[in-house]
């Protein structure tokens, strides 16, 4: 990657734009990050380069097109208010480079090409490396990864090989214009929130997930930054939260017990949330380090509640090693988050009600209740036609003929209400107490009122849509 001294400047003005008008979830405060990391690398060949977050403005993205702006890069991640985006694409004004990139333009950039007319490009997959020979000038046709218009036509290069992640490019906040904080129920709590990314791709292959491999079905070699290298960007941030966005941050737990050691050494106060694997159970002496460094929150991919269906995911353990595995963790003081799958092939109703009680046996704090989906290369599209009694609705979301997608939904409800009840949250915020949050509590207090306001008109409008939901299924039964 070239530093700043060797790239040669190629465009007055640089806009990255992050074209959503709403948060992907009811959290609220994630920045972009795969567009930050762009904007890193493409800082070096601009005078002037702005990142925006349409979620934070009120203007469209070509309000921030400038009469000398010489590109412009979308960064379109899922697939959602699509008729949003292609406005906010189509705003860009003739003869300025258009570049799409993002997880979900990478699924089909021959669509994106045909119904965007002034989009010159997409980048498929990782972007860094394209985008940097984009800047350099090295033509489209000889840039792997690249999907692209030439005479009329649309070509699409040779998929790029991912290489292995690099330590001096992360984003550089201070070209950060906005502040995340945590939104409950549509109220900022006060709190800010910032994301890491200091690993890419996973080792292991769940038979459920995609996200281990590429949009087109390349699997993701697992690499990651040096400990120095995400230390020094932890530095950077001013956020007291932070999530790191790996698929997998545990899988090399000597790496993680180095950040740790980094990390109090250098006096850096903050709290952590990242994804890790069971097995982290098997290193006692790097749970401890975690816990006195902030870590404060581990996501844990549990998926079923029943042997049968962990060796159809290929999982690697069982129930019974389950049950051991949290006998360790749960000496430490970190919050325990547990991932949990409805409708897996082969589960019936009264096998998913097994998850409340089993979650409660490990001792989890929270959960987290997805409904299965069948995503590009995750091989599920295969199994359901393979599996009598089971579909696939339009979006990937597979159900049976005991359980619709409507049927999963309520059922994901329910478990929520009987599982999320006052003693659970208390418990929950006691380990937050003894985890050091206590710092975050004046911002919070102060801004309660504010958020219980907003926390009981979002009941009210979620019990409202609940009630038209019902409604609408009663009659379309009738």
């Amino acid at each position: 990657m070239a530093s700043n001294g060797e790239a040669p400047i190629r465009y007055e003005h640089v806009l990255c734009v992050y074209p959503y008008r709403r948060e992907l979830n009811d959290a609220g405060f994630f920045p972009p990050l795969g567009l930050e990391f762009i904007a890193r690398v493409v800082q070096p060949f601009t005078r002037r380069l702005d990142v925006v977050d349409l979620r934070k403005e009120k203007g469209s993205a070509v309000d921030f097109v400038k009469p000398d702006t010489g590109m412009v890069c979308f960064s379109i991640n899922w697939d959602r208010d699509r008729d949003i985006l292609l406005e906010q694409i189509r705003g860009v004004p003739p003869g300025v480079l258009t570049i799409v990139g993002g997880r979900h333009a990478t699924e089909d950039p021959q669509r994106w090409l045909a119904d965007c007319p002034g989009v010159a490009a997409v980048v498929r997959g990782d972007g860094e490396e394209a985008m940097e020979e984009i800047c350099r000038g090295v033509p489209f046709e000889q840039i792997t990864g690249l999907s692209f218009r030439r005479d009329g036509r649309i070509v699409h290069n040779p998929n790029r090989q991912p290489g292995p992640v690099q330590n001096d490019v992360f984003p550089d906040r201070r070209l950060r214009k906005y502040t995340y904080d945590a939104i409950l129920g549509g109220a900022r709590s006060g709190i800010e929130v910032d994301l890491i990314a200091s690993s890419r791709g996973c080792p292991f292959n769940c038979s459920f997930c995609s996200f281990s491999r590429n949009p087109w079905g390349t699997k993701r070699q697992w690499s990651a930054r040096s400990a120095q290298s995400v230390v020094a960007e932890l530095e950077q941030t001013h956020a007291r939260i932070v999530g790191f966005t790996d698929d997998l941050f545990t899988y090399d737990m000597d790496r993680v017990g180095q950040i740790c050691d980094l990390i109090l050494d250098r006096g850096i106060r903050k709290n952590y949330l990242v994804n890790a694997r069971l097995e982290i159970a098997q290193r006692p002496d790097i749970l401890k380090k975690m816990e006195q460094a902030g870590f404060a929150l581990l996501m844990l991919g549990i998926e079923s509640a029943h042997d049968r269906t962990l060796r159809s995911m290929h999982k690697g353990f069982d129930t019974a090693r389950i049950r051991q595995y949290f006998t360790v963790l749960r000496q430490y003081r970190m919050l325990l988050h547990g991932y949990f799958i409805l409708g897996n092939i082969g589960e019936s109703l009264q096998d998913m009600e097994r998850i409340l009680p089993f979650a409660r046996e490990l001792g989890l704090d929270t959960i987290a209740l997805s409904t299965l989906r069948a995503s590009p290369h995750s091989g599920l599209d295969e199994l359901v036609a393979a599996s009598p009694g089971y579909h696939m609705a339009p979006g990937g979301k597979i159900f049976s003929d005991e359980c619709s997608v409507a049927d999963l939904r309520d059922l994901r409800r329910r478990l929520y209400r009987e599982f999320f009840t006052p003693s659970q949250l208390l418990q929950v915020l006691r380990k937050g107490l003894r985890m050091s949050w206590v710092g975050l509590l004046p911002g919070l207090l102060l801004r309660l009122p504010h958020i219980a306001w907003h926390l009981a008109a979002h009941r009210r409008r979620r019990s409202k849509k609940h009630t038209q939901e019902r409604a609408w299924r009663h009659s379309a039964a009738a």
